[in-house]
């Protein structure tokens, strides 16, 4: 299992998960505006502010929730 919790999220990382997420251009906005690199609690609240849950974001991240 990986523990995302000790990662650092880079705008890379979201650019990444924008096109496989389904997300509005002005959703992805508000993620890409982070200033990065971010925790990824800070990453995972800023999905979840969007309508993206936690399990949904750790599973496109690669991880195990």
């Amino acid at each position: 299992m990986i523990d995302l919790n000790r990662s650092l999220i880079t705008r890379q990382h979201v650019v990444d998960l924008l096109p496989i997420m389904g997300l509005s251009p002005e959703e992805e906005q508000r993620l890409l505006a982070l200033h990065y690199p971010v925790d990824f609690a800070v990453a995972a609240a800023a999905f979840e502010s969007v309508g993206i849950e936690m399990d949904t974001l750790v599973d496109r991240m690669g991880g195990s929730p």
